[in-house]
């Protein structure tokens, strides 16, 4: 970034790391605090500023990797290519914009940032944390790292990363270092916001689709294609909403979590597939309304659980 402004380095550090997206891993650390608060009546402020600053860092280490290892497998290229210039999804690597060992510099010092994190929480609460902690940091690596990249291999792989990612793990950590207790209530909470969040990133894969059919990147959306993808969104959205109700419905959770009902119009704001694909500006809105519905359905969750 040699001659840039400060103003326009924090622009591409922004645009570089996404940190717009940083609601999508802090809802699912919210659900598990609030189930500790709903089984312990308890909080350590101090722990959790810094279960959540752990998981932001955790967050801009795995798509400044993402970034990188995208654009050295080809997949930005191609979406130069393939998007118009003013493409307001645009990176910074293909442009020479920032360089990648640049990228490389930027994950790896995050990476280590929320590993020190989580090294401190260990100390601080057992060593259970951290065992929660290195398959999520492990995850967003090797999401699309070499050797395994998971996000590659057309086996779902990437978005099962994704709902551990963005749901069982975080949920589990924050209920473990705000409790030092092991349960399956946050796990059960936290199904429907992994859920949610692959349904995000099959959405956001459909912008893309001929970028990654081009590069070989198979994510699930590439091997199902847009129209089955798109259906699929469905499902994983109504056996969310299948399984909260199903958690009230047996007294797991209280009847506060019907809130998660109030979400539901930012699900079907875009109707139901129709059997056809879309232009990548309409799944582009539909990615947005997603990714609000993800963060709006697990705050409702949450809240649900505290009143």
């Amino acid at each position: 970034m040699p001659g840039s402004s400060m103003n326009e380095r924090i622009g591409l550090f922004f645009r570089f790391t996404r940190v717009q997206f940083l609601p999508v891993v802090f809802a699912p650390l919210t659900v598990g605090t609030a189930a500790s608060w709903y089984v312990s009546h308890s909080l350590d402020l101090t722990l959790l500023v810094l279960l959540f600053l752990g998981s932001a860092t955790l967050l801009i280490a795995s798509n400044s990797i993402d970034d990188v290892y995208d654009y050295l497998n080809g997949v930005d290229q191609a979406s130069e290519r393939l998007f118009p210039k003013e493409f307001p999804g645009w990176k910074p690597i293909p442009r020479g914009l920032m360089s990648v060992g640049q990228g490389f510099a930027i994950s790896f010092a995050f990476y280590f940032a929320s590993v020190s994190i989580g090294v401190y929480l260990a100390f601080a609460v057992g060593w259970v944390a951290l065992a929660i902690a290195i398959p999520g940091i492990l995850l967003s690596y090797f999401y699309v790292a070499p050797p395994l990249k998971l996000d590659y291999r057309g086996l779902g792989l990437g978005e099962l990363s994704i709902f551990l990612g963005f749901g069982p793990i975080p949920a589990l950590g924050a209920f473990y270092v705000l409790t030092r207790g092991l349960t399956a209530l946050p796990i059960l909470l936290s199904i429907p916001c992994g859920m949610l969040t692959v349904d995000v990133l099959l959405t956001h894969d459909m912008i893309f689709y001929e970028s990654y059919k081009e590069a070989g990147k198979r994510s699930l959306t590439v091997v199902l294609g847009r129209v089955k993808a798109e259906w699929l969104t469905v499902a994983l959205g109504a056996t969310a909403y299948a399984v909260s109700l199903s958690l009230v419905a047996l007294r797991v959770v209280p009847l506060g979590c019907l809130l998660v009902v109030l979400a539901l119009p930012l699900l079907l704001r875009r109707g139901l597939p129709t059997g056809r694909e879309r232009a990548p500006p309409e799944y582009g809105l539909k990615t947005q309304d997603l990714f609000l519905h993800s963060v709006a359905f697990s705050m409702l969750l949450a809240a649900g659980l505290l009143i």
